[in-house]
């Protein structure tokens, strides 16, 4: 059996490592655009900073000791379904007996001029190279960020350790809307600002602006605010276009059932390319988490040797460890029982609803979020323990292990 993966982000790297710890015989080819090998999104920050190849999580010689044929700088620009083929742009064609959809998702920025040349990204490594060369050469040394999600945030951080100024502009009330709740977002707020970042709310961007190049963004207020270099920060898109005319059913992303196959038998789909359930409420969107898409690379991986893997949902979680911003967000932000504590500097919140937790944020001090996590995704009821779940060191007690053992 021949597989082919396209993409070699976190989905297309846990499919093939999930399918060669059951089989050592299939040909499996992995095609990458970037001229890198696999790497990890999460550690592109550290890279940056220290000069660590630590996201280069699976290094160089990866693909030779997995036995998977990496062709990187290989674009897909086309799917013929039933002759089993994939188009390249350079001009080749490459047939496929299985095939795995993992091609990620690069910016979406709904902001006039947003294609403009100057206009940067922290979505792949490619661009956040382009990005971060240009401050290191000390062409950069003001930067302008239109966004303030979590990428923004980690942006911005990152370009205040590299010595950058930087001024943050958010659409909302409040920075990380998506996520935090108002207490969680007003705190993380004051670790910006202390960090010197300059962040400005209810802010909205309206267009990039320059002569050919963008030089500055104009806001709906009328004002024009400019910079050495303009990042775009609002938000991912799936990448789907060299679907069009194959007949994979999709929307925002790809239509999978729960073994996360395609409208087409022989086709699969993991990561941020694929619209699936949320695990808490059910709803089905584009979760864009690496811990989404390496868990559904590996139900990816099984059924295509056979095995019959269901994907429950996936997971509402971000989170920022380093930066000097320790942040964790996971679940709902909203339930009948709220539990908060702030000490230290620090925030905890809890979310519960008939006794079971459904979010948690965390700023500062994110010790014992491994555990509330099982316990949300394990639905556990924790009316006997529910006073000790504020507290930072929660989970080492006995009590607690024994009351959580039927789930380990």
């Amino acid at each position: 059996m021949k597989i082919v993966i396209i993409g070699a982000g976190p989905a297309g790297v846990s499919a093939v490592e999930t399918i060669r710890a059951h089989d050592q015989q299939s040909e499996i080819q992995m095609l990458s655009s970037e001229p890198f090998p696999p790497y990890s999104p999460p550690a592109m920050a550290d890279h940056f900073i220290h000069g660590s190849n630590a996201h280069l999580w699976r290094g160089q010689d990866w693909p030779e000791a997995i036995d998977v044929d990496y062709k990187s700088r290989s674009e897909v620009i086309g799917v013929d379904v039933e002759n089993h083929l994939l188009r390249l742009a350079d001009g080749g064609n490459i047939d496929y007996d299985r095939l795995v959809i993992a091609t990620g998702s690069r910016l979406y920025a709904p902001v006039e001029g947003a294609e403009l040349p100057g206009v940067y990204n922290f979505k792949s490594l490619s661009a956040a190279q382009t990005l971060i060369q240009r401050v290191k050469s000390g062409e950069a040394q003001q930067a302008l960020i239109v966004g303030a999600g979590f990428i923004g945030m980690e942006i911005a951080l990152l370009l205040r350790k590299l010595g950058v100024a930087v001024t943050q502009v958010e659409m909302t009330e409040q920075v990380m809307p998506a996520m935090l709740d108002m207490d969680t977002a007003r705190l993380t707020l004051k670790f910006m600002q202390q960090k010197g970042v300059e962040v400005r709310l209810n802010t909205k961007a309206v267009a990039f602006v320059g002569n050919g190049k963008a030089e500055g963004v104009r806001l709906e207020s009328g004002e024009s605010l400019y910079a050495d270099v303009l990042i775009a920060a609002t938000g991912v898109r799936p990448n789907l276009e060299f679907l069009e005319g194959s007949g994979i059913a999709h929307g925002w992303g790809i239509t999978v059932d729960e073994s996360l196959r395609t409208t087409q038998s022989d086709i699969y789909a993991a990561g941020d390319v694929v619209e699936v359930p949320d695990l808490l409420t059910g709803e089905t969107y584009v979760h864009a988490i690496f811990l989404n898409a390496v868990e559904q690379g590996n139900v990816v991986g099984l059924n295509i040797l056979g095995f019959d893997s269901r994907y429950d949902g996936a997971h509402r979680m971000n989170s920022l460890k380093h930066l000097d911003l320790p942040i964790m967000a996971a679940g709902l932000k909203t339930g009948d029982e709220v539990l908060q504590t702030k000490r230290n500097g620090s925030l905890r919140t809890i979310y519960l609803r008939e006794n079971q937790v459904v979010g948690f944020q965390m700023v500062g001090d994110i010790k014992s979020a491994g555990v509330l996590r099982a316990l949300m995704n394990n639905r556990q009821n924790v009316a006997g323990f529910k006073d000790k779940l504020l507290d930072s060191t929660f989970g080492q007690g006995t009590i607690i292990w024994q009351a959580m053992a039927p789930w380990f």
